[in-house]
């Protein structure tokens, strides 16, 4: 078997990166392209195809996209930043291919990916946030992701962290509402809705508040401090070696990261928590090598017949 065709689809609100890779995890050439979620999963899936039909053959495709999720079934359940409604992604590809085929949860493959290649090296117990469009979780308990019951754990965007707030995911005052890419584009609109446009978008916030922008640090101030109330509950439930922060701790001002650190030591049971709060060592290639790493996955399941 040539595995030097593994895909890796990384499936975002904004684009969709496609990974061609080996068994080593060297990446070997990748395609970009705009996911425009709103023109709908069948506008999108035909775009995808067109771009996998020049990679031939394929001897694995792993999937990372953000929930929730059955990864299982290869199902996804409407994620917010999508809306696509249900789709059986697994489904949909193997109409095309019959290459072993996984669908997993952005959050989970990008804490694999850093248990294995990044700042969770040497550690048993880790929790990956994403931190990017959405806001999800992949813990790793004892060296092992934890799925749950269903298969749905780590939906952490979806915790009620304020009593009121903008609403995303479902509901008024979501962890994923405060600290999400779309969460804090929100958070300013309903902090200052006079003041901040309403098409705002969080980069544009970053920048205004890298300027000096006082509107704009306040809505960073009041996220950091909702991130950081979040990580004190993350400390307290699982009580991990580290919890890897994704995209948004490595394109925010410092300011954001700040306030959830003086928040943080504030609210959590353990003393040391501030120190274990570490920034993606993948950067902004996590989403690449988690896609690859679940291709990899894919056909490892193939060889060993599970």
């Amino acid at each position: 078997m040539n595995s030097e065709y593994l895909v890796g689809l990384d499936i975002g609100g904004t684009k969709t990166a496609i990974v061609v890779g080996n068994e080593k995890l060297e990446i070997i050439n990748r395609y970009e392209f705009p996911t425009k979620p709103k023109l709908g999963f069948s506008d999108f899936f035909e775009r995808l195809l067109n771009y996998l039909s020049k990679i031939d053959p394929i001897d694995a495709i792993g999937v990372s996209v953000g929930g929730p999720l059955d990864a299982q079934k290869g199902i996804i359940y409407n994620p917010p930043h999508l809306g696509w409604g249900n789709v059986n992604l697994r489904y949909e590809i193997r109409k095309y291919f019959t290459c072993p085929v996984r669908i997993e949860h952005d959050a989970k493959a990008g804490a694999i990916a850093e248990f294995e290649l990044g700042a969770g090296r040497g550690f048993r117990n880790i929790i990956f946030l994403t931190l990017g469009t959405g806001l999800g979780a992949g813990i790793i308990i004892n060296g092992k992701i934890y799925r749950g019951s269903s298969n749905m754990a780590g939906e952490v965007g979806h915790i009620r962290i304020a009593e009121d707030g903008p609403e995303v995911y479902g509901k008024s005052g979501s962890w994923e509402s405060y600290c999400s890419g779309d969460g804090i584009a929100k958070l300013a609109r309903y902090l200052f809705p006079d003041y901040f446009p309403r098409r705002i978008t969080t980069r544009e916030i970053s920048k205004m508040a890298l300027s000096g922008d006082e509107k704009s640090m306040e809505v960073l101030k009041r996220s950091g401090r909702y991130l950081g109330i979040g990580l004190a509950n993350l400390f307290d439930i699982f009580d991990p070696d580290r919890i890897i922060l994704g995209s948004l701790s490595l394109r925010l001002p410092d300011i954001w990261l700040e306030e959830a650190k003086n928040t943080l030591a504030k609210e959590a049971l353990d003393t040391g928590a501030t120190k274990k709060v570490v920034k993606s060592m993948l950067g902004e290639r996590i989403g690449d090598y988690a896609a690859l790493i679940t291709a990899l996955n894919a056909l490892k399941e193939e060889r060993d017949g599970s």
